[in-house]
């Protein structure tokens, strides 16, 4: 994949509504269509904290105007304001177990893996992705007949079950979407990850995948080093320092959702 910076900021702007340019202008119109010309100054405003922080408690207008900013922008926003205030740190708070923080002393190495700008479109992509679950039945036939089975973008197991009834050219992305999935759930809702794919659900988890996973430890690191071997499967769609290092991805997404995503009540999946 193009890792550039100015692939990185086209790709924001086809993200990227109206709505959310005239909020990252400030209501000013007239300023929509230069962003629209060179989108690589979505990336500048971003990194600007105000502006960041107005994207993040933006509340309706009296017009209305702001009300319907884009999931892809909120995360943006949450991604570049964590990504610069991971700047100047010497430890970070990480979890060691559900409910658990200490302070680990790599603050040097996050910042410098979220200050690259195709690992911040990499995170606001992820998280944006499941603003909004897919979910669909397949019919699977054994010797007993036909079975319908349901599956969803966080049922990892499920999802990697699906697989076998795929033509090799359709399985990178679904080894994308098993990645993304074990990522995000280590890191948004570690305790529901806890709950699944802890104790027996690992079981299943290493058969669905045919893949030699930790069989100890925190559910994170099982789901850290599943993530790494399906973004490997995932051909060239996944940024490769997040392929060499989905600790940091994870570490920075637990930032975002510690600092932004679970300040009020946040309802986990299931």
């Amino acid at each position: 994949m193009d890792t550039s910076r100015e692939a990185v900021a086209r790709r924001y702007g086809e993200h990227l509504t109206d709505r959310d340019l005239l909020a990252l202008t400030g209501d000013r119109p007239d300023q929509v269509p230069a962003l629209r010309r060179r989108p690589e100054l979505v990336l500048d405003l971003l990194d600007r904290p105000a502006v960041a922080d107005a994207v993040l408690s933006a509340t309706r207008d009296p017009d209305e105007r702001f009300r319907y900013v884009s999931p892809f922008l909120l995360f943006a926003a949450a991604v570049h304001r964590a990504a610069g205030a991971l700047v100047g740190r010497a430890s970070v708070l990480d979890r060691t177990a559900p409910r658990s923080r200490i302070p680990v002393l790599d603050g040097p190495v996050l910042a410098a893996f979220a200050t690259e700008p195709v690992h911040r479109l990499f995170l606001a992509e992820l998280l944006s992705s499941y603003a909004r679950l897919s979910s669909g039945v397949v019919w699977r036939r054994d010797e007993r007949g036909w079975h319908r089975r349901r599956w969803d973008d966080l049922d990892l197991t499920r999802l990697a079950e699906l697989l076998t009834d795929l033509p090799e050219s359709e399985r990178p992305g679904v080894w994308r979407r098993i990645g993304d999935g074990a990522l995000f759930l280590a890191a948004v809702f570690p305790e529901y990850a806890e709950r699944t794919y802890g104790s027996t659900g690992t079981l299943h988890l290493r058969r669905a995948t045919r893949m030699r996973l930790p069989g100890e430890g925190p559910v994170t690191d099982l789901l850290e080093d599943l993530a790494g071997r399906a973004y490997r499967q995932a051909a060239d769609a996944i940024p490769p320092g997040v392929v060499e290092s989905p600790h940091s991805a994870r570490r920075v997404l637990t930032v975002v959702a510690d600092r932004y995503l679970h300040r009020d009540a946040v309802v986990g999946p299931g």
